[in-house]
């Protein structure tokens, strides 16, 4: 009987003790460890942290290997970061079983550790949760919790929120609050907000709020403003003019959009061309490189042009050139074995139209 209640004691010390457990937010930058790329020499450096005593050294191989898809391992040492008290930790394994195995429930559980420690990323996540689950309530609370810490993206969130339940007014006054804390994504919104609203609509409120937006600085609000006089006035000149001022902020979609122009509704293929090589170039995006290709195909019917510019879209990331790539072998060259190929590649590359290509062609892609 005595042995039971010592055991008792212990338990419930345990629990004291693992309840009390001080958690600690570590100076070392996690952005510094969230890399598109890694090497071998990338987790021996994270190692070395950890050798170090730096707590965030666990969250920062965890990430490393979760990004490798070798999940377990990830899982192991966010584990170990949280047995050290590291917030960090909860918050990465959170996002780990919430964007990689979709088990919410632990998800959430890790999430709220985190969040309720102040870590503001944790806190917008739980937001997001609730907020596609339709539990505005909850997910009001939590991304109130990530603004209180700093984040403008969470006050942002409950004007989006505000105008899926079409409580307009307060969509508004948030938008604005944004915009006016120096957030030019809220102008953004609410300029978007005025223009494609129906119950709300005044565009010149709207393109107001749009330059207001790029005022400050935000090339994307330039290319809103001219894919306003594109699609809604038609006025290509002007939309052009925007498109441009978009570039000259470094904003590859404006550019994007000035090449569709060019090419789709115009019917200048050279212009369009010169265009999508001046954004692949500034901004060595896949995108234009295969847009390039897609003119080049199409409009041009010069398959090896569109073949050199799909091939660098590819290695740029693309799964629409190599998808590309694919159709030009099986249908031009109709040359069967190297369209699989390609198609695989796209697939690879989470392509759909590839995946469905294959299936069709009765391949495996893995």
């Amino acid at each position: 009987m005595q042995s039971i209640k010592k055991l008792i004691i212990l338990i419930t010390l345990s629990i004291i003790i693992l309840n009390a457990q001080e958690l600690k937010k570590s100076k070392y930058d996690i952005n510094k460890c969230i890399k598109i790329t890694y090497t071998k020499e990338d987790i021996k450096k994270y190692k070395k942290l950890i050798e170090e005593g730096e707590i965030q050294g666990y969250s920062c191989a965890g990430i490393y290997y979760a990004r490798q898809g070798n999940f377990d391992e990830a899982i192991n040492y966010f584990n170990k970061g949280k047995e050290k008290g590291s917030i960090e930790s909860y918050a990465q394994l959170g996002s780990l079983y919430s964007s990689f195995l979709h088990d919410y429930k632990k998800a959430i559980e890790n999430y709220k550790t985190a969040a309720e420690a102040g870590h503001g990323k944790a806190a917008h996540n739980l937001g997001v949760y609730y907020y596609k689950n339709f539990k505005y309530d909850e997910a009001y609370k939590w991304f109130m919790k990530s603004y209180e810490t700093g984040d403008l993206n969470s006050l942002l969130s409950i004007g989006l929120m505000y105008e899926d339940q079409k409580k307009y007014d307060e969509a508004i006054d948030t938008f604005k609050k944004v915009g006016e804390l120096g957030e030019p994504e809220g102008y953004r919104s609410l300029g978007i907000f005025f223009i494609k609203n129906k119950d709300r609509r005044k565009d010149k409120e709207g393109i107001k709020y749009l330059k207001k937006c790029y005022e400050m600085g935000y090339g994307l609000c330039a290319g809103g403003i001219g894919t306003y006089y594109e699609e809604y006035k038609k006025d290509y000149k002007k939309a052009e003019e925007w498109y441009k001022k978009g570039f000259e902020l470094k904003n590859e979609e404006s550019i994007n959009r000035l090449g569709f122009l060019y090419a789709e509704i115009l019917k200048d293929y050279d212009k369009a061309i010169y265009w999508y090589k001046k954004c692949y170039k500034k901004f060595n995006y896949s995108g234009c490189a295969t847009d390039i290709g897609y003119t080049y195909q199409v409009n041009l019917k010069d398959y090896k042009k569109a073949e050199k510019w799909y091939k660098i879209g590819y290695q740029l990331g693309s799964g629409k050139a190599a998808n590309n790539l694919g159709y030009i072998y099986n249908y031009t060259y109709k040359d069967e074995k190297k369209a699989i190929e390609w198609y695989k590649k796209a697939a690879k590359l989470g392509h759909k139209k590839a995946i469905n290509k294959l299936n069709d062609l009765g391949v495996s892609y893995e």
